[in-house]
């Protein structure tokens, strides 16, 4: 896997790495190095059923007899590699599967653009990090789906330091021109029928800021980590950034601003809680 990314934040003020004055004018537009970001990977293909059973069969929820005999799973996994001529797993089957059985926490992102909905799972040990992997932002936002209807994952071991990478990666995290200002209020009605359609106007009385996230392409993930349950939604808003969602009391979404590095570190020390809490692994 090759998890690529340079997580970057700005304040009010002063001049950005990527050039450009925050303090005045225009800043440079950081869709170019975004465009080069996202989350790549080279492992294999499965349908999201056959890496369930695969998962769960590592998890001893099940054996894998059980699994292979289900004729049309059986057929998948010989067809994918992942089994042999003699209906064994292969080296590398094996491999993910131990990287699952030695997991010390897991991690999911639960992400959806504009009605389509798709996920990352990690299972995170003390060497490895096994991966399950959907369609990611980019894919998404460029049109993309893995398999009819994102019907098909892909698989990959990563070790343990790139959990976060690995899911800031996916989730479309980048350089972004974020500027620290106060929570926006928007009704939850009205956030979630932009979720779903970017041709929702903007709220009453939007400011610029709120205005410029609300005009970018959304990517809207929730993710949890670790049997502590550590959960968080985000809006990756493109050039706009990273907002951090949430309810009030009234009902009411809370969005305020996150860089990129806050997102990441948030990511980061979320992981390593998770594996000093949930278990040695």
């Amino acid at each position: 896997m090759s998890a690529v990314l340079q997580p970057e934040f700005q304040s009010n003020g002063g001049t950005g790495r990527l050039g450009g004055a925050l303090d005045g004018g225009v800043p440079e537009d950081p869709a170019g190095l975004a465009d080069g970001q996202g989350y790549f990977s080279t492992g294999p293909w499965l349908s999201a059923e056959a890496a369930s059973v695969l998962v769960n069969s590592a998890q001893h929820r099940f054996g894998k007899a059980a699994a292979l005999r289900r004729p049309h799973l059986a057929r998948e996994f010989s067809s994918w590699g992942f089994t042999d001529s003699r209906g064994v797993y292969t080296a590398d089957t094996r491999f993910f599967r131990h990287a699952v059985q030695r997991a010390q926490t897991t991690a999911r992102i639960d992400g959806w653009h504009q009605g389509k909905r798709t996920s990352l799972q990690l299972w995170v040990g003390r060497r490895w990090t096994a991966v399950v992997a959907g369609s990611s932002a980019r894919a998404l936002l460029l049109g993309y789906e893995s398999g009819a209807g994102g019907s098909m994952v892909q698989l990959d071991v990563a070790g343990a330091e790139d959990a976060a990478s690995t899911m800031a990666a996916w989730a479309g995290l980048g350089p972004a021109w974020t500027a620290a200002a106060p929570a926006r209020k928007v009704p939850r009605p009205h956030f979630e029928r932009r979720i779903l359609d970017p041709r929702t106007p903007p709220p009453e009385g939007a400011d610029a800021q709120l205005l410029r996230m609300w005009g970018e392409p959304w990517f809207v993930w929730v993710v949890t980590i670790g049997a502590g349950r550590f959960r968080r939604g985000f809006v990756n808003a493109g050039a706009a950034g990273h907002y951090l969602f949430g309810l009030n009391n009234d009902g009411g979404v809370q969005l305020a601003p996150q860089s990129s590095s806050l997102v990441w570190h948030t990511l980061r020390d979320a992981v390593e809680d998770a594996r000093f809490q949930d278990g040695p692994g």
